[in-house]
């Protein structure tokens, strides 16, 4: 409501009013309301881009619901892995007792490995922040034996590749390896687990490439992806 109140004096006309500044409505103009969406619109386009993860899907450009299911499921794997509480930081950065398949990420006891090689990590101390503090994932459905797994848009077990040279053994070199591979859409895993394969990029002999993937999806959780 408007408060009108008449100014008097001598030599002022006795009908001067003024309007109250408390009498201003509040809220926000068109305008106001333009600026802000685009400001949002602007900071969303510089956003989603930097939180993208590339996974390739050598056979078709275009992207299924069962792919997206399985880029998903990796992303929390590998968020498991290397964030800022995970596998990695947890186990002081020690490759060798470093889990070796997904399913290890499941189960609150830790690995074999670890309980050979570093008993002193068995248990988590919040302190510190060091040691296992399994589970640090969900199942997200069955293996073949009915146990849990972590399974991607068909329903099939993510293979942990680490291990590149079967020795039973994992070196600094082969944990800045580290990747996660679905079998795809055939079902069956076609990329090569060998220590001369373990990098991504473009050379056939020295690297692993895109078309020796067959249509495995697959995610470095260390390097970037060079696969050609």
């Amino acid at each position: 409501m408007l408060q009108i109140a008449k100014v008097c004096g001598p030599g002022m006309p006795p009908a001067i009013t003024r309007l109250s500044l408390w009498a201003r409505p509040f809220g926000m103009t068109m305008l106001e309301l333009v600026v802000v969406l685009v400001i949002l619109i602007a900071v969303g386009m510089i956003a989603i881009p930097s939180l993208s993860v590339r996974i390739d899907t050598p056979l078709k450009s275009s992207v299924t619901p069962d792919e997206i299911a399985t880029q998903s499921t990796m992303i929390e794997v590998r968020d498991a892995m290397i964030g800022e509480d995970g596998v990695l930081e947890n186990l002081a950065h020690q490759p060798e007792v470093l889990p070796r398949t997904v399913s290890e990420l499941l189960v609150a006891d830790p690995p074999e490995n670890l309980c050979r090689i570093a008993p002193e990590l068995m248990r988590y101390d919040p302190v510190v922040r060091i040691g296992w503090r399994g589970p640090y994932l969900f199942a997200t459905g069955k293996s073949p034996n009915g146990k849990p797994a972590l399974v991607d848009g068909w329903g099939r077990e993510i293979e942990l590749q680490i291990d590149f040279d079967g020795d039973g053994n994992v070196d600094q070199k082969e944990s800045n390896f580290v990747r996660l591979v679905s079998a795809g859409p055939d079902g069956t895993i076609d990329t090569p687990v060998a220590r001369t394969k373990m990098e991504p990029g473009a050379d056939e002999s020295l690297q692993l490439t895109l078309p020796e993937c067959g249509d495995d999806i697959v995610m470095f959780l260390r390097v970037p992806d060079f696969r050609k």
